[in-house]
Order: structure tokens, then sequence, then C-alpha cells
């Protein structure tokens, strides 16, 4: 992009964007917008988002979108307004002009285009999704400006919200969750602002936020915010209305995570109580609170009851999904565990490994879930005396953790432990090759720590 060298004056400036108003209003819309957002580059697509126009980049084909990015980028460059990038079909303003512009403005003026720079960047602005993650990374600056807009300036549309609910939920995706937070208070205080308080959609975002703090393991603010989820709910919708079967599910297991036992099983009781009312009982709903009271009676130290409420759970899914699901691997899984925990290990490498198998099915060798189900079933083997054979699944699940997430991904610390302590226990009472392989394996790990 090139770059500023001339002084100008500010009549020059604002000259040249009165005869750009004139002659491409669609351009001058552009400028003013920009000059809203942070001082960094946009996308020329940028320059079709005017509020209230059809020129959505999304209802129209891209060579058609690039044409008429350009129509509205030429005047701007004729009069040296803005900074191109052609190869990479992005703009900036110049300051001089980003600071004349906002010195024009008064407050009413201001406001308008601070609502449509918004609008603009909603459209630019991708859904929450982890593979959409760099270019909400690159816009970020423009989100932040965003948000100090919402925040100094009190524009709460609807496309305020959505820029900084889904710009919560993509930092919630790269577990960045104190980020998170921000967005998500921040979005739902628009929502407050257009809907009030007593709306469905504020249920929605109480959830959400509740769920950000449950991924942080800040137990108790989630706690908090799923009640206060549960008390609207309540309020606005009938009494035993299925809705509130997600939130006391959670709800559950946020009170079972900070050891208050009693007061989980009671939350689970009644999230039950509405499911079978309202679902019967082959409902997906109900097998994941079923599986979940499941974990909860085994850490009461009740693990027959958490095997019986585990196979229901089981039962219900398989008759639902059939055999090769991923919800059925993860009530596999559980199942094995519970087995295991019971001292039954033939049974639990039965279940394990028909929870590997829809794994490798579902997802291939290297994702998460077939990883953490090889290293479940190199900790089984490990426990009956299996060591080879241990070491082979731990191995092989490490290196898809590696392949999938990196070597540092906190997913797999509880893996790479396990792995670790048969590691030091092979090379002090192994032998021959399965010893080497242990200690080659140790060292590499070691050298990989620092």
């Amino acid at each position: 992009m090139t770059e500023q060298n001339e002084y100008r004056s500010s009549e020059a400036i604002l000259e040249a964007i009165g005869i750009v108003e004139k002659d491409a209003p669609g351009g001058a819309e552009a400028l003013f917008m920009a000059a809203m957002l942070a001082d960094s580059p946009l996308p020329y697509d940028y320059a079709l988002s005017m509020d209230g126009t059809p020129h959505n980049p999304a209802l129209i084909n891209p060579a058609a979108a690039f044409f008429a990015a350009t129509a509205l980028i030429d005047p701007l460059v004729t009069y040296e307004l803005i900074d191109v990038d052609a190869d990479n079909q992005i703009f900036a303003l110049k300051q001089d002009v980003r600071t004349e512009l906002r010195a024009s403005m008064n407050e009413e003026q201001t406001l308008d285009w601070a609502g449509r720079a918004i609008y603009g960047l909603n459209l630019a602005l991708p859904d929450a999704e982890p593979q959409n993650w760099p270019t909400v990374q690159w816009l970020m600056p423009h989100i932040q400006a965003c948000r100090d807009l919402v925040s100094e300036l009190g524009v709460n549309t609807a496309a305020a919200n959505r820029v900084l609910h889904q710009t919560g939920f993509s930092l919630y995706h790269q577990q960045q969750y104190a980020e998170a937070v921000e967005f998500l208070e921040a979005a739902m205080a628009v929502d407050v602002a257009l809907k009030g308080g007593q709306h469905p959609d504020i249920v929605a975002d109480l959830e959400g936020l509740a769920t950000v703090y449950w991924a942080a393991d800040d137990f108790d603010r989630a706690e908090a915010t799923f009640m206060a989820c549960l008390e609207l709910q309540k309020e606005i919708f009938t009494e035993g209305n299925v809705a509130t079967a997600p939130i006391l599910n959670s709800l559950g297991v946020i009170r079972q995570a900070r050891g208050c036992f009693d007061e989980a099983k009671a939350t689970f009781e009644e999230c039950l109580t509405v499911l079978r009312a309202t679902q019967g009982e082959g409902h997906p709903a109900t097998a994941s609170c079923l599986s979940n009271m499941a974990l909860l009676y085994e850490a009461m130290d009740q693990p027959e009851q958490a095997l019986e409420l585990a196979e229901q759970g089981l039962v219900i899914n398989r008759r639902l999904y059939g055999d090769h699901h991923p919800e059925v691997a993860g009530d596999h899984n559980t199942v094995a565990l519970l087995y295991d925990r019971l001292g039954n290990a033939a049974k639990a490498e039965e279940h394990f490994k028909t929870s590997l198998a829809i794994r490798e099915q579902v997802y291939g060798p290297d994702h998460p879930e077939t990883a953490q189900a090889m290293c479940n079933m190199g900790l089984l083997l490990d426990s009956v005396g299996r060591v080879e054979e241990s070491f082979d699944y731990f191995d092989n699940g490490l290196a898809a953790y590696e392949y999938a997430l990196g070597p540092s991904h906190p997913l797999m610390e509880p893996a790479l432990n396990n792995f670790i302590a048969l590691l030091e226990k092979l090379v002090i009472s192994g032998q021959g090759e399965l010893r080497a392989r242990a200690e080659a394996r140790l060292q590499k790990i070691v050298e990989r720590a620092g």
C-alpha cells in the first residue's frame, strides 16, 4: 500500500471528499463508514456493504463483486483518499483523511455513520467457526472499534449484537475465554437494550455465557449464570417446559464439578422428570442426562448404580442412531470406564474397543476423539499387565493428538502423563526391544519439553 508523503490542507481534503460525494456517492459512503472503524485495512467487499442497498457481495457472484467494488474504490484512489493493495484487494484510509472525516461529523452524523460502519462489518465477519478464525483475527482491530462504538455511542443494533456475539464464540473456539466473556457480555447488553430483559434471546445469551465460564473452569460464575438462565426460562415459558432440560443438565454437571453432589443429583432428577413428561424415555436429551448422572454416581462412589444409568443411555442412543454414531461411541466409553472401575477388565476392553472402532470410522485415525479412545485402551491394558499392547495404543494415541492439536495442547496432558508413567516403568523393568523403544520415546518427550 502506498505512503502519504505530502502535506494537504483540510480544505483540499474536504474538497476532494465533496467531489467524490457528488460523483461517486457509493464510494463516499464507504469512506465515511471506514472512518468510524480502526486505522487498519479493510477488504474491497466492505465498500459494497452500504446499509439499505443491494450491494451485499453475498448476493452477487465474485466477478460482479470485484467489478462493483473496483468502481467504488477507483474514485477514492484518484483523489488520494485511500491507499490500496490491489493484489490482496484491501484498502485503508489515509490518516489525514480519517482525521478530517471524523472532525467534520456532528453528533448525529457520528452516530449514523457508526451504525452503518457496524452494519458493513457485520457483513464482512464470518460465522464463529474454527476454520474462520484467520479472517476474524485479521478483522479484530475493526471488531474492537465496533465494541468501542457500542460502548461510547450506544450503537445498539442487531448488526452490533452479531459482531460481538460471533467474535465472542470465535475467541471461545480459540480457548481465549477471558476475551470471549468480554465480547459475549457486551453482546448481551446490546440484546437487552434492543429486546428488554424478558426475551427468549436473553435466555440463549445467558446459556452461551455460562458455557464459556464452564469451559474456563470458572464454575462459580457458570453456576450463577445457568441459574439466572433457568429462572428467566421459568418466567417466560410454561411450567416444566422442555426448554429448561438442557440448562438443568448443564447445571447438574457444574454442581458436580463444584462438589455439590446432592444438589447435582436433585438437578439431574428434575431434568429427567421434565424430559420424561415431555419427550418420553427414548429422547437423546434423556440419554445425555442419564450419562451425566452416571458420572455423578461414579463420583459418589456408587459405580453399580452409575453403570446401570450409563447402560440405559447407551440403549437409547443405539436405538436412535444405530451402532456407528459419535454419541454411541461416547456412551461405550463411559460404560467401559465403569466396568473398569468395577474390576471387569474384559467388559471394559470390549466397550473401549467398540468406542475406538466407531471413532476411527467416524473421525479417522488422527482426530482428538480417536486419540482419547486409543489412550483409554492403553491405560486399561497397562493396568492388566499387557504393557507392550499398552505402549502401542499410547504411542499411536499421542501421535494422533500431536497431529490434530500440536505437541503442547492441554487436552493431551492426562494421556501424556499416563504414558510417561508407563515409559518410566518400562525403562526400569522392561527388557530388550520394548525397553529401547520406551527410552527413545521418553527422550523425545524430554527434548520437546525443553
